[in-house]
């Protein structure tokens, strides 16, 4: 047979030689029941299997501990127990049998950590089986044992257990239990196996954020440190990447799918925005609100034009009242001496004529309109808002007073125009053009400026515009995007830290910027993103893949060497196992980490 250092501890020698676990072989009932005195082996035997092959498991064995990381102290308390059970005193019955079969290179049996996963290969004659029957039935940990069959658990009602779970089982994160039947296919036969392994249960944690994964638009998958948020689970899962390119390969595409998440949801927000800057999302809404002012110009002149028709020509104002009105209520709040000198001027001429057209009066309107939204001075335009006041309240000519409903009519229209534009101040900066498009939306949706009563009435003022209400979504997840790191091109690494800081900070707007289910999946995704890139404390992360790595290389060379003097250079072991060992074990625990579901059975995590 020819020799394979990467797949060392799987070479069999005989076809029916099971496969060499480090990890379970001093752990095994079976060594147990030796080490018990339920059956033991010659001495001669003993003595063999002690200086060929206790040494030299124990130097594997540290390596072996180097690589999965459970500590090289290991390595001395191996080499007693080894020892110990395979010295103890014979027993006649079994040493008998033992002794005429006994291969030390094809004697390693399969163990598991828990009696109902026991299974027991035994290579060598009926009697040597019958032996190691006799001992392993003498456990009562394994009681029952017969001829290497195992123990089961009792079959489980797997459908009671994931109807109970469903209904009852809180999801953590999760804001309600989700529907089995409505998850990935995978994730549900992931959570059927761990209810069947575990007898009904399941880490609900666990399943909660596995759930939350596959619940987003873009459905994710958790690793088992990720699903659990264990630091070392973390910890060994991060420090494995560089030699996992399976692990690699999960931790891009979750990259991947974080962006690709943001992106469906802001094709679902805006299918009918096309802007893709905060430049054009800020040219929209600006000419959405003075599409909204233009129509409200035009309804009010309409209203005014309609009070002229009535009075047969003639726009039946009494001048001297409207400068009478507008000067007293500037003399009490002491702004007689801030009004805008030309509009006062013009009131004053008409006022002294006794007479004011229809043109007239808009073109004053407008003037005053202007001067409010352009004036540096805020005296002056507070002033002007005061005239302007005084001219919508319309005082009529004795011989119009039956005039009077047209002309309310006219006035409430104006005056809500007015009220509208005052009370947004989107409004009125997008139709005074006082702040550019650039800023925009930073100034009133995003930035730390806008208010959530601020973004609330401009939504309700863009209603009758679709696309702008779109747009404010749009704008809300583009921000979101950038905050997470990544371009308007969808390239970068997602930021759960910054994506998580920007949904907070909107979070008090989120109702009047996105629909609810929106703001349920963003909130779904910040956990997420900070499952996939948590570093809880406690872990140990090296995030520069170096100095880990180096220190496991420097231990690991150092009981290499260790291993391979235990046998006086004879059989190099530790350095024909550490490659394969270290393949091995990366690839196991890198299978474990990505499979579906990863972590349900971890009941021993959960709160007691």
């Amino acid at each position: 047979m020819s020799f394979d250092p990467d797949n060392y501890l799987d070479q069999q020698v005989t076809s029916s030689a099971p496969a060499f676990d480090p990890d379970k072989y001093l752990d095994h009932p079976a060594a147990t029941a030796v080490e018990r005195g339920s059956f033991s082996v010659p001495q001669a035997a003993a003595n063999l299997v002690t200086n060929v092959v206790a040494a030299p498991i124990a130097g594997i064995r540290g390596i072996y501990d180097v690589v999965t990381g459970k500590g090289m102290d290991r390595a001395a308390e191996d080499v007693r127990n080894t020892q110990n059970a395979l010295t103890y005193e014979p027993n006649p019955a079994t040493s008998e049998a033992l002794a005429s079969n006994y291969n030390p290179l094809t004697w390693i049996p399969k163990g598991a950590k828990k009696a109902g996963d026991l299974t027991l290969d035994i290579t060598g004659s009926p009697t040597a089986a019958t032996a190691v029957e006799t001992g392993i039935n003498a456990l009562p940990m394994v009681a029952g044992v017969k001829g290497g069959s195992a123990l089961r658990p009792a079959p489980v009602d797997v459908d009671a257990a994931l109807s109970n779970l469903s209904s009852k089982q809180s999801m953590g994160a999760a804001a309600s239990s989700p529907r089995l039947d409505i998850l990935p296919p995978e994730l549900q036969q992931a959570v059927r196996t761990a209810v069947q392994q575990t007898g009904g249960a399941i880490n609900p944690d666990v399943f909660g954020r596995h759930a939350e994964a596959a619940s987003l638009p873009v459905p994710m998958k958790l690793t088992e440190g990720q699903a659990t948020q264990d630091p070392r689970l973390i910890s060994r899962e991060m420090n494995d990447r560089a030699r996992s390119p399976g692990m690699v390969e999960r931790l891009n595409q979750q990259n991947q799918h974080l962006i690709d998440n943001i992106q469906a949801m802001r094709d679902r927000v805006g299918p009918d925005v096309f802007s893709a800057n905060p430049v054009e999302h800020g040219d929209t809404l600006i000419r959405a609100y003075k599409d909204k002012a233009a129509e409200a110009d035009a309804n009010t002149t309409a209203k005014y034009q309609a009070l002229r028709e009535a009075a047969g020509g003639d726009f039946p104002v009494d001048a001297k009242s409207l400068y009478e009105n507008a000067s007293s209520a500037l003399h009490k709040q002491l702004l007689f001496e801030h009004a805008p000198s030309g509009p006062m001027a013009q009131l004053s001429r008409m006022a002294e004529s006794g007479s004011m057209t229809f043109e007239q009066f808009e073109a004053l309107r407008t003037n005053l309109s202007r001067i409010q939204r352009t004036a540096t001075d805020g005296n002056e335009r507070y002033a002007a808002g005061v005239i302007r006041n005084a001219m919508e309240e319309l005082p009529l000519k004795g011989e119009a007073a039956k005039l009077k409903p047209l002309a309310d009519d006219a006035r409430a229209t104006a005056r809500a125009q007015f009220q509208a534009v005052e009370a947004d101040p989107a409004y009125k900066a997008a139709i005074s053009d006082s702040v550019p498009p650039d800023r925009f939306v930073q100034r009133f949706i995003t930035g730390q400026s806008a208010t959530r009563d601020g973004v609330a009435t401009m939504r309700e003022n863009l209603q009758h515009d679709p696309v702008a209400v779109q747009t404010l979504g749009v704008a809300t997840l583009d921000h979101l995007r950038r905050a997470a790191g990544i371009n308007d091109m969808g390239d970068g690494n997602f930021s759960q830290a910054g994506f998580n800081r920007a949904l907070q900070a909107q979070s008090p707007k989120m109702g009047s910027l996105v629909d609810p289910k929106t703001s349920d999946q963003l909130e779904t995704l910040g956990s997420v993103a900070r499952y996939t890139q948590n570093q809880p404390r406690g872990s140990y992360v090296n995030n520069s893949n170096t100095a880990v790595a180096l220190f496991g290389e420097h231990a690991a060379h150092l009981l290499e060497k260790g291993a391979n003097g235990l046998t006086g250079g004879v059989v190099p072991v530790g350095t024909m196992v550490r490659k394969g060992l270290e393949n091995r074990q990366i690839q196991k625990r890198t299978n474990q980490a990505l499979a579906p579901g990863a972590g349900l059975n971890r009941l021993s995590d959960m709160p007691k």
